[in-house]
Parts: structure tokens; C-alpha cells; sequence
């Protein structure tokens, strides 16, 4: 039941990335906006997910049930406040990386957030079979066997042409969105795992997506997962 986990600097590519990988491995795809829509959903569908649990057919309804699980387990770890809720808990997936590294987010606090973002992440990892993007899972799932930790990069001037096209603006903007983007991820690792985030020994594999299609990269990544399957048998 593998586990990947996608990580990148911004116009790399993870999501198109992970979504074809996803589909080539048969693998549940969860990002930043799938977490979000889940948790708006917890106020009221979780009592009803946490009865079908292991029966219900919705990605969605079963991450809400997770989500609420990491609220109370962090609860009652007295890492986090059981009134967060989940508009709160909402608000803090939703927020840029930027946002969760700086002091004093307005939201919970750090032990609450790295917390809170453990038990999801751990939760949602369980049962395999997942490709999970960012926030941190490359870290939280370091140790878990059959998991592959995946770092994509491109050249400047590659992932700057690729931004302008996914966000519609000019070369200063898309430059701005990337820079914001990678100090921001940059500063919420060192923040929380007092790592740095672009060293290749965070993960199984780094790939350059310059000269590679999505699709490439996929079937890179799908090799790696499989042979590393396999060397744990």
C-alpha cells in the first residue's frame, strides 16, 4: 500500500505531477484544496462518516472523519484547543506557507499546528495507497515504511514561463509568486523541522521537470515506488 509524498519548488510541477501519478498507480490524490473542502464538511457529516467509517465510498467524507480525529487526538495530547472547530481548522490549511511560518498566525499556535498536522497526515497515510502533496508530509511520514518521498525542481526561466501560464500574469508577477512561494516553504521547514527543505537527502528521488513531461516524471516516480516496494519485501 504505497505512499507518496510530492514536494517542489514552485513551476516544477507537483500537482500535475501527482495527479498523473496518482492515476498510473491507482493512488488517492490529496492536496492543500481537497484537505480545505473536507474540513468545511466536518460540522455536519462527521457523525455520520465516523458510523460507515471503513464503508464509506467519498475521499472527501473519509478525510473528514480524519480530520476530526487529528482535532481530538491533538485535544487530548493538550496540544490544541477542542474549540478549534472546523472553520478554524479550515483557515489554518488553508493558509500559504508563508502565513504558517510567521509568528503569531492569529490562528493556533506552533505546537498546535505541527500537531494538528501530524495526526492528519498520519491519519490520511494509513491506509495507503495515497499521494499527498506538501505541507510538511515528506517530514511527517519520514519514517513510515512503503513511503516515497519525492522533490521536483525545475530550471528559473522554465518554472517562470510555467507560472506566468497557470496564473495568467507577467514575468514580475509570476517571478514574485515563485519567490514568495519557495521562502515560504523554505521558512515553515526550518520553522517546525529545523530542516532545509532543498536538500536531497529529504528524499528518495529529485527530479528535474526542465526537459521532462508530466507524464515522464510520473513514470519516473511510479519506477522508484515500485522498486522500492520491492526491496522492502
Amino acid at each position: 500500500m504505497p505512499v507518496v509524498t510530492v514536494s517542489s519548488q514552485y513551476g516544477a510541477g507537483a500537482r500535475d505531477v501527482a495527479r498523473r501519478l496518482s492515476r498510473d498507480l491507482g493512488l488517492e490524490y490529496i492536496d492543500q484544496t481537497v484537505l480545505v473542502d473536507a474540513s468545511r464538511q466536518l460540522g455536519r457529516t462527521v457523525s455520520e462518516v465516523a458510523e460507515k467509517d471503513e464503508r464509506t465510498d467519498s475521499l472527501r467524507a473519509r478525510l473528514g472523519h480524519f480530520l476530526q480525529r487529528a482535532l481530538e487526538r491533538s485535544a487530548a495530547g493538550g496540544a490544541i484547543d477542542p474549540m478549534l472547530g472546523s472553520g478554524n481548522l479550515e483557515l489554518m490549511l488553508s493558509q500559504s506557507y508563508q502565513e504558517l511560518s510567521d509568528s503569531g498566525s492569529g490562528v493556533v499556535d506552533d505546537r498546535a499546528i505541527l500537531a494538528t498536522t501530524s495526526q492528519i497526515m498520519e491519519s490520511i497515510a494509513q491506509r495507503g495507497n495515497v499521494v499527498i502533496i506538501g505541507r510538511g508530509s515528506q517530514m511527517v511520514l519520514r519514517e513510515m515504511p512503503d513511503t516515497t518521498h519525492v522533490q521536483l525542481v525545475a530550471e528559473p526561466a522554465v518554472a517562470l514561463a510555467r507560472v506566468q501560464e497557470w496564473e495568467g500574469v507577467d514575468e514580475i508577477q509570476a517571478a514574485r509568486s515563485i519567490e514568495e512561494f519557495n521562502k515560504g516553504r523554505a521558512a515553515f521547514h526550518e520553522k517546525f523541522w529545523k530542516v532545509d527543505v532543498w536538500s536531497p537527502l529529504l528524499y528518495d528521488v529529485v527530479i528535474n521537470t526542465t526537459h521532462l513531461t508530466y507524464v515522464q516524471a510520473a513514470q519516473l516516480v511510479a519506477e522508484v515506488v515500485e522498486k522500492k516496494a520491492a526491496a522492502t519485501v
